[in-house]
């Protein structure tokens, strides 16, 4: 959208019929006090205005000196038009109304009329009302219009309004796109979690598992979503009381001895994070998930290895006790030979095969460690007893004609020797396992010792940044200490919500955990049913709406990151051989922003001059004017009245020359390039305004004029050539 004309006919100080052509880049429009600058930019906010509930017409909008020569009974009109350009077509865009002088000098108004004309080939198409006003909000939408008409510098900061952000990230980013998304996987993760739960209840098998985690799962996600909302709470507050304090700093003189202190702050909290990080006390889960409440067991094995031992022992010898009574041929000499040597031989599979096949191999007793060469007896006792050992398998599997006779018909023995086994391969572990939890109780307790330390020096390092910032010239004792309590509690209150605010998220990252853990036991015992299919549906639905949900956030950062990038682009044209810092865009918890500039360190300039932040500011409405025309493949332009009243001659000369430099439709009513005559009058500095390129207007009253009487007030419109 373009705009090419516009015209004021008897709207306050505009007498009779004005109009003035728009240029394609900049319009200066140049007007001293009072003489009609605040009157044009109000006449094009009326123009604008397309919310229904305020007045269509009041008789302020009036020109008086109109009705001072209108007869009784005579009529007039008021009226704003506005001729531009958009989708190739030429529009006028109108709002009028009539007005009648009565007979005692009062005046009544009526016919407002709200109109749009469409050029079309060689005729012209007209829309009224509410057409209208449709009409004119598809070419120039009213969210866009809030964005491009400012009085004043103080209008600047577009992110002062609270919906800026929100409106700026729907409009311009990509965000919008997901929610269809987000929402359709969301309700179908809920339907195949449903539906697994309904078959899940018809599965009798796994009823009961079943019920109790989804009792658990709901219970967790109840809390997140509870412990969320807290979240989202204090962070708000934690906002809302370090803006209090931002408020209070930025007022100050940027010094080094807060800039010091600032540092040393931010370095002792980096410090206690990083302390903090190296804590982890989560000593419930690991007595089960890490063992460690096997701590005490490493007696109880040894005992329990001797008396398995013990038994094994026993046994063995009652069962060669019972074999040679029963007059046992195979093994009766050779036990009673041990027998009467006083001791009972080991088990058969004592050692193990593997090893037995090792020390043939060897040709040593690994036992007792005694050289054993092939051909020797202890070979061939070793060779012997690997012999008998795998005999006694093959008896053990041909055993279902005859079954050998024995006094113990069971196992059970040798299975607590094999279990004694397992658990000895295991005791270097449990006889470390007391030093190894000691270890890490003396590392938290080290690190909580570290963090405490920090946090006793960041409160000085607060304390005595609270004491410079109450300390403000000019007020009395009283005055400092109340300044003094207030910084004091502002920052309590803002370090305890912060503090919330990390407790909070610590437990919601280890909720979720164990809602995860819930989750998948849940899918696992379904494995088995029908309930299998919706279950993995509703896993997957679930991380496709989490996919979706991070890539928002994503999006959101990177829209962030280029209007950021663009408002540096504008702020160093600028700024030109000029100090311009860098623009920063701060996302906060409410989910507004906050713009700053920051020094090459990062750190942030505290009260930059009016001149510096107006520019910022203006940089950020170009970056938000290029992103719309990229987004919508459009253009519309941006109208400021008195933008750069604290500019120095020099800083506005160079400043316009830069607006006039940039491709961008730009509409600016301003007192510069004024000299002030001896007789109170005015005129423009034809050498300073000869660099400016784009078109140049001079609005003034009409001379002569009644100083005390508003109806001989007439503001005309001159071109400057």
């Amino acid at each position: 959208m373009i705009i090419k004309n516009i015209s004021i006919e008897n709207f306050r100080s505009y007498y009779g019929s004005n109009s003035m052509d728009v240029g394609e880049g900049l319009t200066l429009i140049i007007g001293a006090n009072g003489d009609g600058k605040t009157t044009l930019f109000e006449a094009l906010e009326w123009l604008f205005d397309t919310v229904d509930n305020k007045p269509k017409v009041d008789t302020k909008y009036i020109s008086k000196k109109k009705i001072a020569e209108m007869m009784p009974n005579e009529s007039a009109v008021v009226k704003v038009s506005m001729t531009y350009e958009s989708e190739r077509n030429e529009k006028i865009v109108e709002k009028s109304f009539k007005f009648t002088k009565a007979q005692d000098g009062s005046v009544s108004t009526s016919n407002y009329m709200h109109c749009l004309f469409v050029q079309n080939g060689s005729e012209k198409e007209v829309r009224e009302g509410d057409a209208a006003k449709r009409l004119f909000d598809i070419d120039f939408s009213a969210s866009i219009r809030k964005y491009c008409l400012f009085k004043g510098e103080q209008e600047l900061n577009i992110f002062n309004k609270e919906e800026a952000m929100s409106y700026l990230v729907e409009t311009f980013s990509k965000i919008r796109d997901f929610d269809p998304y987000i929402d359709f996987t969301g309700k179908a993760q809920k339907w195949s979690q449903d539906a697994a739960d309904n078959a899940m209840k018809a599965d009798r098998k796994n009823s009961k598992e079943a019920e109790r985690l989804r009792s658990l799962i709901k219970n967790e996600s109840d809390f997140i979503r509870d412990r969320s909302e807290e979240l989202k709470n204090s962070q708000k507050e934690a906002v809302n009381f370090a803006t209090l304090l931002d408020e209070l700093e930025k007022n100050k003189e940027s010094s080094e001895l807060l800039n010091s202190t600032n540092n040393r702050i931010a370095t002792l909290k980096e410090k206690i994070a990083k302390a903090y990080h190296g804590i982890s006390e989560n000593y419930t889960f690991r007595l089960l998930d890490e063992m460690w409440i096997l701590m005490g067991f490493e007696p109880i094995a040894r005992e329990y290895g001797d008396m398995v031992a013990t038994l094994d022992k026993e046994q063995r010898r009652m069962e060669r006790e019972y074999q040679r009574e029963q007059g046992a041929k195979k093994m009766a000499g050779k036990m009673q030979e041990e027998i009467n040597q006083g001791f009972v031989p080991l088990a058969l599979n004592i050692p193990d095969e593997n090893t037995m096949r090792e020390m043939l191999h060897d040709e040593v007793c690994k036992v007792c460690g005694t050289p054993a060469p092939k051909g020797s007896a202890a070979y061939n006792t070793m060779k012997k007893h690997l012999d008998d050992y795998l005999a006694s398998l093959k008896e053990t599997h041909n055993n279902d004609e005859e079954e050998e006779d024995t006094l113990f018909k069971r196992e059970f023995i040798r299975e607590l020797v094999n279990r004694y086994t397992v658990l000895h391969n295991g005791m270097n572990w449990l006889t470390r396992l007391p030093l190894i939890i000691q270890t890490e109780i003396e590392k938290n307790r080290s690190n909580h010792q570290i963090a405490d330390g920090l946090q006793a020096k960041l409160e000085q390092e607060e304390e005595q940044k609270r004491k410079i910032l109450a300390q403000t010239d000019g007020l009395t004792e009283e005055q400092l200490i109340s300044a003094f309590n207030n910084i004091s509690e502002w920052w309590k209150q803002k370090n305890n919500a912060e503090n919330k605010s990390d407790y909070l998220k610590r437990q919601i990252d280890e909720h979720r955990k164990k809602l995860e853990e819930y989750q998948e036991e849940y899918s696992q015992i379904s494995e088995e049913s029908v309930a299998a299919t919706y279950a993995r549906t509703s896993i997957a639905m679930q991380r496709i709406a989490e996919a979706f949900l991070s890539a928002k956030v994503r999006n959101k950062r990177e829209f962030l990151a280029q209007l950021e990038s663009t408002t540096n682009k504008y702020l160093e044209r600028l700024n030109r051989g000029d100090f311009r810092g860098q623009a920063h865009i701060v996302e906060k918890a409410d989910e507004s922003a906050e713009l700053m500039l920051i020094d090459t360190d990062g750190t942030r300039i505290y009260n930059p001059n009016t001149a510096l932040k107006t520019t910022m500011y203006m940089s950020l409405l170009f970056a938000v004017a290029e992103l719309t025309t990229i987004k919508h493949e459009d253009d519309y332009p941006l109208i400021f009245d008195a933008p750069t009243s604290s500019f120095t001659a020099a800083k506005e000369s160079d400043f316009f020359g830069v607006i006039g430099e940039i491709n961008k439709q730009t509409i600016i009513v301003t007192k510069s390039f004024l000299n002030e005559n001896a007789d109170g009058s005015s005129s423009i500095d034809t050498k300073r305004l000869k660099s400016i390129k784009g078109k140049k207007y001079r609005i003034e009253k009409k001379r002569p004029f009644d100083e005390k009487n508003l109806a001989t007030i007439e503001t005309r419109i001159e071109p400057i050539n």
